[in-house]
């Protein structure tokens, strides 16, 4: 996912003014956060960087989304996973809740972790996990749940290990990231539908602002120790949310969706992400037939 086009100039789109918000939500891996951002930022062109020719200086090449004075990268180094590891087991901790199962250290290629920067510090991470027959974290409490799902005929995808700083991250930035994940799951892997345990005190706020609906009861998630319920999205009602609403912050919406990119920006970095990704496979191919090249070379 790190190979970019070589040739297409960045995308530059319209202002967006950072909004004013002061509200709580929950997932089971992570605590309550509380947003009480009191001061608006300045409106900034945002960026969707296409190729690391076109980067500035303190953008790299894992920059999916460059906006106002934040941006969201896909966690790839081993510094990365650290720093949301660390953020994780930080919010975890603060609210008593076990931390031992927290890190982001993971081999699967099916899972992307994604971390917020803002004026270049992380204060945000959640990792989805596309569902791929190896079972996912819910399974352990709601495998009846997901297995109705998948019997229809479902690609699920989950959402996990979501944390964010209380202390600087905004309706925008959460909403940014959440997008990216749709991006991710639903544009390139094909998912049909998200999942995610969360604390029922707080499952009013995923219900209201992004639209997901209870399918699994209240139980006790072994991983923090917390109750939990499971919710459900399908990404069709998250496609038109984004179709209607998307970058059209001056809506008086009770949703997230008005802070989501509009249509026009999201299919450029679809364009981008697959771009990506044919590079990746075709540099797999490569490397996986230069013993047979060299072989040719040196007989």
């Amino acid at each position: 996912m790190q190979t970019a086009n070589q040739s297409t100039p960045a995308v530059t789109a319209k202002n967006i003014q950072l909004a004013n918000l002061a509200f709580n939500f929950h997932h089971p891996d992570s605590p309550s956060f509380n947003y009480s951002r009191t001061q608006p930022l300045p409106p900034q062109q945002y960026r969707i960087p296409a190729s690391p020719s076109n980067y500035p200086d303190h953008t790299e090449p894992d920059c999916l989304l460059q906006r106002n004075d934040y941006s969201i990268h896909l966690v790839n180094s081993l510094k990365q996973r650290i720093k949301a590891s660390t953020l994780i087991k930080r919010m975890y901790a603060s609210r008593g809740y076990q931390t031992e199962k927290t890190s982001v250290f993971s081999a699967d290629s099916n899972q992307y972790t994604l971390e917020a920067r803002q004026s270049g510090q992380l204060i945000g991470t959640l990792t989805l996990t596309i569902d791929t027959g190896k079972g996912l974290l819910a399974d352990i409490l709601y495998q009846t749940e997901l297995d109705q799902l998948r019997q229809q005929g479902r690609k699920l995808f989950e959402v996990s290990k979501l944390a964010f700083d209380p202390e600087s991250s905004s309706k925008e930035i959460f909403a940014s990231m959440f997008h990216m994940a749709h991006i991710l799951a639903h544009h390139i892997h094909k998912a049909d539908d998200a999942v995610i345990e969360i604390n029922p005190r707080h499952s009013l706020f995923y219900k209201r602002k992004l639209g997901f609906h209870q399918i699994g009861e209240l139980r006790t998630c072994p991983r923090v120790n917390a109750p939990a319920v499971l919710l459900h999205l399908d990404m069709n009602y998250m496609k038109r949310q984004i179709l209607n609403l998307g970058g059209q912050t001056e809506r008086k919406e009770k949703s997230l969706y008005p802070y989501f990119l509009t249509q026009h920006e999201e299919k450029i970095i679809v364009q981008q992400l697959q771009f990506r990704q044919i590079n990746l496979n075709n540099l797999h191919k490569i490397r996986h037939k230069w013993p047979q090249l060299q072989i040719g070379l040196h007989a």
